[in-house]
């Protein structure tokens, strides 16, 4: 056998055990510690801390405050959001953003909810019409400002509306920002009359957005489907916009229940 060959088994070897590592850490809800993942795995201790301490530093592994106990880390929570991500923003959901985005010349987004947060799954966007600035798959703040925000914390009643301005406030960004909670009910009041949320320069000056709720089999609102414009063009688009994001939202509805 080559060095080459004999190299490669050895890498291989690792990456297993290594994979096997998460397996076990990720199937004790305490955690285990460095001696426990040995004695499991029938490694020695120089070879068990050398892979722990390679996971610890790429954050797929932590440790426990206080504790010599290793549990999962960030970046395999980073994963787990990736991996949803790709299952709603399948091949056929994303032709449909591409459609809306060529059809109206605009950036069209994608918006889950994550646990308690709503995050943006996809976008569709080009040169000549780029995505909001400072928006990205995962972004997943200041809701209340949004179109796909405020479209989807309609969905939840004022109880659900409430845990969210307690964990995440109603933080101003521009003059037009909607902070005091009362007004935040009668603007969401209004989005769910409407099934249809708009902002204008609430979370960027100069900028509109439109959105349309993505919904399961069962009626219950998941997600969103928005395009964002200069705000000097709303009023002339406004028709047009909406009828995007409308048909847009039930293709990508259609779609997520095939």
């Amino acid at each position: 056998m080559s060095a080459v060959e004999r190299h490669g088994g050895a890498g291989i070897q690792s990456a297993e055990r290594v994979l096997r590592i998460l397996e076990l850490v990720g199937a004790a809800p305490t955690g285990l510690t460095a001696a426990e993942i040995a004695e499991q795995l029938g490694l020695g201790q120089s070879t068990t801390y050398r892979l722990l301490a390679t996971l610890h530093r790429q954050d797929y592994l932590a440790r426990q405050s206080g504790e010599h106990r290793y549990i999962l880390g960030r970046t395999v929570d980073q994963l787990g959001r990736a991996l949803q991500y790709q299952l709603v923003a399948t091949d056929p959901v994303r032709q449909v953003l591409r459609a809306m985005h060529d059809a109206v010349g605009a950036p069209a987004y994608l918006t889950v909810f994550r646990g308690d947060d709503i995050a943006v799954a996809h976008i569709e966007d080009s040169p000549e019409h780029p995505r909001i600035g400072q928006l990205h798959v995962g972004f997943s703040e200041a809701s209340h400002t949004t179109a796909f925000g405020k479209l989807m914390l309609a969905s939840r009643d004022d109880a659900g509306v409430a845990r969210f301005l307690e964990r995440h406030g109603a933080r101003r960004l521009t003059a037009s920002t909607i902070t005091d909670a009362a007004a935040l009910r009668d603007a969401l009041d209004e989005v769910r009359a409407q099934q249809l949320a708009v902002e204008v320069e609430e979370y960027l000056p100069k900028l509109a957005c439109i959105a349309a709720p993505v919904r399961s089999n069962a009626g219950r609102t998941v997600g969103a489907v928005s395009v964002s414009v200069p705000a000097s063009e709303l009023s002339s688009r406004a028709g047009d916009l909406e009828r995007a994001v409308r048909r847009g939202a039930w293709q990508v509805s259609a779609r997520l229940a095939g």
